[in-house]
């Protein structure tokens, strides 16, 4: 029987070319016929195949350097004795069980024995009546002998570069071999935590061993400090006087002893308080580092998204998989430890200094002496990295020893530093220098990158020096190492070749226009490459215009940029209005064809809204070109009647502005000085007393979600009766017929997903609102998910992982965060940010702010506990849409009314809520963004009250009355605020204008 186990794996899948040891064909995949099919292509001389309850195994006699997105099959390696699908580290390993056979499925272990399944004989499936029999050969010994694959693209130092020095000297083995120890821990463990004061108290108050033991050391610390301090303020006299050798050297051994203990017991300390989880000094809360981001392909047809277990992320797609990103170097910002920061102030001023620098300097002089003689092989081994300007590290008490061979650290460099004077590092600074320039004129290409690099800790330099002798590979597995701009990366994996690579980490970062312009002048050909794939991300974005201006600069590509504009053109409304001007512009010879639209459209009265959204389309662009005058022309008269009766949308600067765009003489000599005043929409914040709403009419179709789009249109979820768009007055204009729960709205709001939940996993599909396409893009199983994306890269949340998957290619994982200090309770993502709410076991939270598209954490908050002076239950805690936590809830009070409490930030505000029963005081449903709290509680009467308050003034602005006690859902998008239930009702808030429309789904 398979064994299952619930250890997480962070690398679930295998990626690009790994020496494939044996296929896994997955019956609930492919048919008999087509694991027969398979298997029979796949062969080799030796292999083997069995037949399990779950799948089939083909084995190989030697392992076969393959891609392993290119295969149909499910690649294995062989880890000692056991086939498994992933690369699993020491760690992982020792927490699975014994088997044969490791199947990683969706981030968790399946182990399977080979005594459970039986021996398959493919020699039997084939056919061979047709076939003629002739006399065979051993032509073995005629065979040349196999060469071996080139290796794939690594993003370790050492491979990159290759082995250029000889073996090490014995000493340098010891080089801050302590220091060297913990970077191995820290990089296993994920969770090393700086020592810190506070956490000494926190250790203090530990239980068992661990308390006695730091009891323990402390008294044998304050007993060595007394016998010192007794030891030279009772016998100073004797060893002034005397001077004996013998008190002398009492005396700087006991020195020297209580030096070395006291240093022995802070690192031992600081050992136990870092392996706590949960612990973080204050300085972590606030810090500004970046997780790791790591490229993990995920599964996408050997295991099902609906697991029981539960865990899994894989997804039925069919989309084929391609490798994922290689992960960046994790940027790591220095804290000095507080234990060498007294150790360092014990040294200074004490004769004993010396024992310290002596060692040192000889080690330097020799060095030196090295670089004087000539011997660079032996010098580079035995030279010491200089930190850059400015940078912090910590005064390194051990001698340096000579390095074992060039070896990049890779971004993890550890910040130890001898005590050199600013004299000493120039110096070390012009040596560096004058070697590199001699292995530069040598052509010893890999160790002048090291000099560059780790010696002189010129980073972009060494790229720059790689570049200009075409080692671009090198370059871009060393920019990846060092957590280099992503445009650079994306730019030296184009000229590498790696295209996949390069495409992944454009989309990851956004990256496209910065790597276009650093490849436009000198590779003009992968420029353009890159910028018709950079055009093809905007249109999966439902960007199409920003698409047609990447590609019209390629002109093999216009006749493809026409159908987007026609594409554009079809979805109408703003869209629409803007291609016609983008048309304009790029194709004024085809406007003649538009002639009777733009009559239609400027006869029409009731159509003033796709007026106005064709004029703020022309005054985006400031040429004064003749097809743009003569769009303008044809509108400005009805526009400017618009504005006459009131119905306009248009300031009187832009009316202005288009008047002078036509180039209309005679209108401009006619035009008033002073155009008719209009009324201009008072905001909801403007509104000196508070406005009372009520909802409309019941409909007869249910509601689960609902977003605004442009032009006044709204894309509902109507669960499994799928999704529809409707106008503004509830028409339906069209429908998907795919099952929509929740929606995740795109920035641009011309490509949205639909989810439907299916047990523990949900359906996804993606809609394209310009085309009116959707398609299913398979299951997947999440906890919490981020209600807005780009339109390519969504976030999403599962225990104590964080994800963003690329929709259009299988749920490829662009960026991964594990090993979260607890569960993600909610996500809030826009544009420019994106929040995450984490929680753990013990009540404690924080609140992690990402700034995008680069990923970078910028702020990790810890979080107060929840109220407890609270009326009833505690209140529900929720992210606002600003990332923020707070909480809402109604306080009782026997005098007044009840008073609806908001708390944000240790901060509280109030608010009186008439009409609340006694009977009904429960946490009402709220919602919170940078301006507004939207909040609604149940009246008396059996209705609910929605009170729109705005923050900044603390006072009510409006309330609106929803007729009926069903549940009601909320969603916010910019100032555009959108109520929903199931009985088909919609009201739409929008905030800038203080306005309110009702509709009704039918």
């Amino acid at each position: 029987m398979p064994e299952s186990t619930a250890w997480v794996i962070r690398r679930p899948l295998l990626q690009g070319r790994q020496p494939v040891a044996a296929l896994w064909f997955a019956h609930e995949r492919f048919s008999e016929a087509q694991r027969q099919r398979m298997i029979l292509e796949q062969w080799q001389p030796g292999a083997s195949a069995r037949r399990f309850a779950d799948g089939d195994l083909l084995s190989f006699a030697q392992p076969q350097w393959r891609v392993c997105e290119q295969l149909e099959g499910w690649p294995l390696i062989r880890l000692g004795p056991v086939l498994c699908s992933a690369a699993l580290d020491p760690q992982e390993r020792q927490a699975l069980p014994q088997a044969d056979l490791w199947l990683v499925r969706g981030g968790q272990v399946q182990a399977l024995q080979l005594a459970s399944s039986r021996l398959l004989a493919p020699g039997s499936w084939l056919e061979l009546g047709d076939y003629p029999l002739f006399d065979t050969f051993d032509c073995q010994m005629s065979l040349p002998s196999q060469l071996p694959e080139p290796e794939p693209l690594q993003s370790d130092i050492r491979q990159i570069l290759g082995h250029c020095v000889a073996a090490p000297d014995p000493e340098r083995e010891v080089v801050m071999r302590a220091l060297a120890e913990r970077q191995s821990r820290q990089s296993t463990t994920g969770k090393a935590r700086k020592f810190s004061m506070g956490q000494a108290v926190q250790a203090m108050s530990a239980p068992g061993k661990q308390r006695w033991l730091l009891h323990g050391g402390l008294a044998l610390l304050g007993l060595m400090l007394f016998f010192n301090l007794g030891h030279s303020l009772l016998k100073p006299r004797q060893i002034d006087a005397q001077a004996g050798p013998e008190d002398l050297l009492l005396w700087i051994a006991s020195i020297l002893l209580s030096a070395v203990l006291f240093t022995l017991f802070l690192a031992w300390l600081g050992r136990q308080l870092r392996v706590q989880p949960g612990v973080s000094g204050k300085g972590s809360q606030h810090s500004a580092t970046k997780r790791a981001a790591q490229g993990l392909v995920q599964d996408q047809g050997g295991t099902p998204g609906n697991s029981a277990e539960g865990g899994a992320w894989a997804a039925e797609s069919a989309c084929q998989q391609a490798p994922a990103i290689k992960p960046r170097a994790q940027a790591r910002r220095f804290k000095p430890s507080v234990w060498r920061n007294w150790l360092q102030r014990l040294v200074q001023g004490v004769v004993w200094q010396d024992l310290y620098g002596r060692r040192q300097a000889a080690y330097l002089q020799r060095m030196l002496d090295m670089f004087e003689r000539g011997q660079l092989d032996e010098a580079l081994r035995h030279a010491i990295p200089l930190m850059k300007d400015g940078m912090p590290s910590d005064p390194s008490f051990a001698t340096p020893q000579p390095r074992k061979d060039l070896d990049l650290n890779r971004g993890e460099s550890v910040s130890r530093n001898l005590m050199l004077n600013d004299e000493i590092r120039e110096h070390l600074r012009q040596v560096y220098r004058q070697s590199f320039n001699r292995l530069d004129r040598e052509g010893r290409i890999e160790e002048a990158v090291f000099v560059l690099a780790e010696l002189l800790n010129a980073h972009q330099e060494a790229l720059d020096y790689l570049e200009r002798h075409g080692r671009f590979e090198q370059a871009a597995g060393l920019a990846l190492a060092w957590d280099s701009p992503a445009s650079v990366i994306v730019r030296l994996l184009c000229l590498a070749g790696d295209w996949q690579q390069a495409l992944h980490v454009a989309r990851r970062d956004d990256a496209f226009a910065d790597a276009v312009v650093l490849l436009q002048e000198r590779w003009p050909e992968q420029a353009e490459q890159l910028r018709l794939e950079w055009a093809y991300h905007l249109t999966r974005q439902g960007l199409w215009l920003q698409a047609v201006d990447m590609i019209w600069s390629l002109p093999a590509e216009r006749e493809r940029a026409a159908q987007w504009l026609l594409a554009a053109e079809a979805a109408g409304g703003r869209l629409a209005a803007a291609a016609l001007v983008k048309r304009a512009i790029l194709l004024p010879d085809t406007l003649d064809a538009y002639a009777d639209y733009l009559m239609q459209l400027r006869d029409e009265p009731q159509r003033s809204t796709e007026r106005a959204a064709l004029a703020e389309a022309l005054l985006q662009h400031k040429s004064q070109s003749k097809p743009l005058a003569w769009l303008a022309n044809a509108l400005v008269h009805a526009l400017l009647a618009d504005a006459a009766q009131g119905v306009g949308q248009m300031q009187t600067a832009q009316l202005l502005s288009l008047v002078k765009l036509s180039q209309n003489k005679l209108l401009q000599q006619d035009l008033p000085a002073r155009l008719l005043p209009r009324h201009r929409p008072v905001a909801l914040a403007e509104r000196n007393e508070p406005l009372e709403w009520r909802a409309g009419d019941a409909g007869a179709r249910p509601i689960l979600d609902a977003v605004p789009l442009d032009d006044g249109r709204y894309l509902l979820a109507l669960g499994e009766a799928g999704a529809a768009v409707v106008d503004a007055q509830g028409r339906v204009l069209f429908n998907f017929a795919l099952p929509a729960w929740q929606i995740v709205l795109a920035h641009g709001r011309q490509v949205a997903l639909v989810l439907a939940r299916r047990d523990k996993v949900w359906r996804v599909s993606k809609l394209d609102l310009v085309q009116r396409q959707a398609r299913d893009l398979g299951t997947l199983m999440l906890q919490q998910f981020a209600r807005e994306f780009d339109g390519v890269a969504w976030t999403i949340g599962l225990e104590q992982e964080v994800r963003v998957v690329d929709v259009d290619h299988g749920f490829r994982t662009l960026w991964h965060v594990g090993d979260l200090p607890g569960q993600v309770l909610q996500l809030q993502a826009d544009a420019q940010n994106e929040w995450w709410w984490i929680g753990s076991e013990s009540g404690e939270s924080e609140c992690w702010h990402y700034r995008l598209p680069e990923r970078r954490l910028c702020a990790r908050d810890r979080l107060q506990a929840v109220a407890k002076d609270v009326d009833g239950p505690l209140p529900q805690r929720r992210l606002s849409q600003d990332g923020a936590v707070f909480s809402v809830w109604v306080k009782a009070s026997e005098a007044a009314e009840p008073v609806l409490i908001l708390e944000l930030a240790n901060n509280r505000q109030g608010w009186r809520v008439p009409g609340l029963g006694d009977d009904l005081y429960q946490s009402p449903r709220a919602q919170l963004s940078e301006q507004w709290l939207v909040a609604g509680y149940f009246t008396a009467s059996g209705e609910q009250m929605w009170h729109f308050i705005h923050r900044p003034r603390a006072q009510l602005a409006a309330s609106l009355i929803w007729p009926e006690s069903c549940a009601v859902g909320v969603r916010c998008l910019g100032g555009d605020w959108l109520l929903f239930d199931r009985r088909g009702r919609l009201a739409h808030v929008d905030v800038d204008t203080g306005l309110l429309r009702n509709l009704s789904l039918y």
